[in-house]
């Protein structure tokens, strides 16, 4: 809104327009002058490195404690996977971001939370399920249920906006995915038995 109320287009990158770069265009063009434009872009950076920083150490966190089990070794050992994990996840987030750049057209922000959409979807279902329901589960069949969904959730993404009213699906797809995996958790889910006590 306020590049369009200041007359600015949206800044162009291999021919397509992405408002990725509105944020540092504004600061450098907005009229804000040299040194706030740079506390802006200062500003920018640093809330970047926060988030990669905080994002890094929840994967190395989580990839090395659920996956690697290391809080059963020793210290020593524990030191030493946990540097190489993230060293490995350092180098997927960066082949993340370049797959974004290469291969996803539009804002990184609009990806970002489509794929959240999916990833996310089966997370709020069984955290739904969790507190809204005292069933008891069949745990083995939780995955099937959590993949399930996300393949009917993206199959429903391909349903034309004609056949559905001139109705496009968004970022609700999140509660679509979620409510998919509550239904399916209700399948495989009995009353649970009284406790005798």
């Amino acid at each position: 809104l306020y590049a369009a109320k200041m007359g600015m287009d949206t800044p162009l990158m291999d021919g397509k327009e992405k408002t990725d770069l509105l944020f540092p265009e504004i600061a450098i063009n907005g009229g804000l002058g040299i040194p706030l434009a740079i506390v802006f872009l200062l500003g920018l950076i640093a809330a970047a490195y926060s988030s990669a920083d905080s994002a890094l150490t929840s994967l190395t966190t989580s990839f090395s404690i659920d996956f690697l089990n290391i809080q059963d070794k020793d210290e020593v050992a524990q030191k030493k996977t946990r540097k190489m994990v993230h060293v490995f996840m350092s180098v997927l987030l960066i082949i993340v971001v370049v797959i974004f750049k290469y291969v996803l057209d539009g804002s990184v922000i609009n990806k970002v939370l489509q794929i959240a959409g999916y990833t996310y979807g089966p997370l709020l279902g069984l955290f739904a399920f969790g507190i809204y329901s005292k069933r008891k589960i069949q745990d083995q069949y939780v995955w099937i249920i959590a993949i399930t969904s996300v393949i009917v959730s993206y199959l429903i993404t391909l349903i034309p906006s004609e056949s559905l009213g001139g109705y496009q699906i968004g970022y609700e797809l999140l509660l679509i995915n979620g409510l998919f995996t509550f239904l399916g958790l209700l399948a495989i889910s009995s009353k649970r038995e009284a406790s005798i006590d």
